[in-house]
């Protein structure tokens, strides 16, 4: 046992790529995985700069939300939809009761109008191409929101 446990230690430490990892210097380790988080880093901020361009009215982090949801819920049985929660927020002046009504007969969703009376709630499964959907209404302002990995 002796024997075999010195023949380890002797190959272990005598191997060039043991050598090499345990030589590796931490500033080029660090500098290395630095520069991988910034260009991750630069990467995310150019596709969120273009997620706000494409929908502006719609909240980025909403968005984004939704998207990890949707791809993370494909690997899993059931919906593979999240629930989504949008308070729409419409132009001054806008019947928010005939938005509601349009909202109902053209989505099989829950909508109603918020406690406020100052927005209309759209609520249910749905992803980004539903969301955009709700959104392409000229007289929105601004759609705010959450989501869920599941319905609550």
């Amino acid at each position: 046992f002796r024997l075999s446990f010195f023949f380890f230690l002797f190959f272990f430490f005598n191997d060039t790529a043991t050598t090499e990892i345990y030589t590796l210097s931490h500033t080029t380790l660090f500098r290395s995985m630095t520069e991988n988080v910034s260009n991750l880093t630069t990467l995310f901020d150019q596709f969120f700069d273009q997620l706000k361009a494409a929908h502006p009215k719609i909240d980025p982090e909403l968005l984004v939300k939704i998207m990890l949801f949707e791809k993370s819920l494909k690997d899993y049985v059931g919906p593979d939809l999240p629930h989504v929660h949008l308070d729409v927020k419409y132009e001054d002046g806008v019947d928010l009761k005939l938005k509601q009504e349009e909202g109902r007969d053209k989505f099989p969703i829950e909508v109603t109008t918020n406690k406020w009376g100052d927005a209309v709630i759209f609520s249910g499964l749905m992803g980004v191409r539903h969301v955009e959907k709700i959104c392409v209404d000229p007289q929105i302002v601004k759609v705010t929101g959450n989501a869920t990995p599941r319905h609550n």
